[in-house]
Parts: structure tokens; sequence; C-alpha cells
């Protein structure tokens, strides 16, 4: 599962990638300001959550989910207005949910409790 893992923090920094330049160049798409720079924090977010994937973090694997489903929303929105990239958007936010899905909740090793010492 290893590779499942793996697969979804690079396509979760992909689409991060992808999102962050919306600040200051939104690909004529005329979104108001306020969005442009919280789909840049959604990409610095994405960022965030496909280390916290990498290093096996509790938290890490429902993060990938939401920025997958948020980035999911944001393509099918894409799609109804007819903006250029949407269908990118679709494939790769599809495959965060899908690979997010498939990825262990946790696979870390559990410490083992010593039983106690009789004397």
């Amino acid at each position: 599962m290893r590779f499942v893992r793996w697969a979804a923090a690079a396509v979760t920094i992909l689409m991060s990638l992808m999102n962050l330049p919306f600040a200051v160049d939104d690909g004529g798409s005329n979104f108001p300001q306020a969005l442009n720079w919280s789909i840049t924090l959604l990409g610095v977010l994405g960022i965030v959550t496909a280390i916290g994937l990498l290093r096996r973090a509790a938290w890490a694997r429902p993060a990938v989910l939401a920025i997958g489903a948020v980035n999911l929303a944001g393509a099918i929105a894409g799609l109804i207005f007819g903006l250029e990239g949407a269908i990118i958007g679709l494939v790769v936010s599809s495959l965060i949910v899908v690979l997010g899905l498939l990825t262990p909740a946790s696979d870390r090793p559990q410490a083992v409790a010593m039983p106690p010492s009789v004397s």
C-alpha cells in the first residue's frame, strides 16, 4: 500500500501546484480576488497535507480527502461554467479522492505495551 500513499501524495501535490498561482494569475477567469487567494491557500494546504500523508500523520488521510473533495467541487463548477482546465482538474481531483480512499488509515507500527515485570 506504500505505492498508493505515494501516488495520492503525488496527485495532491500536482493539483496544489496548479492552484498556487491563482492569486497572481487566474487565467482570465475574472474571479473575485478573495476567491483567487482562497484557491492559492488551498494549494498551500494541499502541499502540507501531501507531506503529512508521506510522513504518515494521523490527520493526513482525512485532510487529503477534504482537499480532493474541494478541488473536485471546483472542477465540477468549472465544467458547468466552461472554464479552461476544468477537465484536467476533474481528472486529477478524482484521482486524489480515489487514491485517498485507497490509502490505509494508519499503517504506523503501534507501540507494544510491555507486561509488568515480576520481581
